[in-house]
């Protein structure tokens, strides 16, 4: 039950006003529609906002607000994305592995001139899809996932599509069971979850437009939490699947270096390593590597987004030169943030990782458990690889 008159009131106002403004962003926006989608998403941002600072109220509807959180995703549930046509290309994907084929191998324009699909839905991801002339770069668990929904799909794009919502959600569900386990073991209020469940980024960009960073946050929030209660075969384990649903968690290895350790760190990430590469077997072969670096090179120095750095970059560029200089300075970015990335990983101290995750620095055993070093897992008949806890830590 809602505690108070005001508390009630706040609650029906934010479930039934966030209830309608998502039905109208999942079932009747269009990406065209540029105001009414800011306007849209100002009053979601608003509500969000004015309802996370109510700490007390969630703490105290806890269950009623995680109810909330997923029925609002849920809303989403048979609606094809208008902001991300994505979508059309991971069907794509899932339908060529249908068919024996090695999504990494072919352009999708080369497989429609051999004909190598067929069917009305085939071409209507092709004429749709807003990567025909690239190959692949989604990594192969993500492969797995889209083989499985084009699979369950019977041919239909529209089931291909729920299906992919489906293991978004099904994804969300893991973050939230993990971001609570992560929350209970630093002593944090468990309102604080909110601001991801409740977030309407997070639930427009992922159950709503399909994109499967969704995958990846589940399989790096585990990671971080076995990596937290120093079970590191298990961590090294989900952020391999991490990496093999999206390249980014690769960034977060030099951190977790330093923080296990040069040793410990070096088995880590060579199991991570190992395993994301035995992922990869069912699709390599001496087409596979040049064709990622072909289509992640056209990533890096053909595609914009919204970079500021980049924008700033692209503007001194058209200054000297006259033109648009991101074949250099996509090039060249990359190689800077490698070099800020390692040198923000290794200095300072030892637990001086906040970059990592948010109150990295408490990493490790819970105070009443704290010892000098560790052997063995607190599981018996577990074999892991453990890190000595730095002294200062030590009770």
């Amino acid at each position: 039950m809602i505690n108070s008159k005001k508390n009630t009131i706040h609650f029906v106002a934010f479930t039934s006003i966030s209830a309608g403004l998502y039905f109208l962003f999942a079932y009747f926006l269009k990406r065209e529609d540029t105001f009414t989608l800011f306007s849209v998403f100002s009053l979601l941002a608003g509500l969000y906002y004015f309802t996370i600072k109510r700490t007390e109220l969630l703490s105290e509807n806890y269950n009623h607000f995680v109810l909330v959180a997923f029925s609002l995703r849920l809303l989403f549930l048979f609606s094809i994305p208008a902001l991300s046509d994505d979508f059309y290309r991971f069907i794509w994907d899932g339908r060529l592995i249908q068919q024996g084929i090695n999504p990494f191998n072919y352009l999708p324009e080369v497989i429609m001139k051999k004909q190598m699909l067929d069917g009305a839905s085939n071409l209507e991801l092709f004429h749709k899809m807003n990567s025909p002339h690239y190959y692949s770069i989604y990594p192969p668990v993500l492969q797995l996932l889209f083989f499985l929904s084009a699979k369950l799909s019977f041919g239909y794009n529209a089931i291909a599509v729920f299906n992919l919502r489906f293991f978004i959600l099904l994804s969300e569900l893991g973050t939230f069971i993990y971001l609570k386990k992560i929350l209970d073991y630093l002593n944090i209020n468990k309102a604080k979850i909110f601001l991801y469940l409740l977030n309407p980024l997070v639930i427009i960009e992922l159950s709503g437009n399909l994109h499967f960073e969704a995958v990846m946050i589940f399989f790096l929030t585990t990671s971080f939490y076995y990596l937290m209660i120093n079970r590191f075969n298990l961590s090294a384990v989900f952020i391999a699947f991490a990496i093999c649903t999206k390249m980014i968690p690769l960034l977060f290895l030099p951190l977790i270096v330093k923080k296990i350790g040069w040793k410990n760190g070096a088995i880590y990430t060579l199991f991570s390593i190992g395993i994301s590469f035995s992922l990869f077997l069912p699709f390599i072969d001496k087409q596979l590597i040049s064709n990622i670096s072909m289509s992640l090179g056209l990533y890096f120095q053909k595609f914009e987004f919204n970079a500021s750095i980049y924008y700033l970059l692209r503007e001194i560029g058209f200054k000297m030169v006259g033109y648009n200089a991101i074949g250099i300075i996509g090039k060249i970015l990359p190689i800077i943030s490698t070099c800020l990335i390692l040198l923000i990983s290794f200095r300072g101290r030892k637990n001086e990782n906040e970059q990592l995750f948010t109150h990295l620095d408490q990493i490790g055993m819970k105070p009443k458990e704290k010892v000098k070093s560790f052997g063995r897992a607190n599981i018996p008949g577990e074999a892991v690889f453990y890190a000595s806890t730095n002294e200062e830590t030590v009770a």
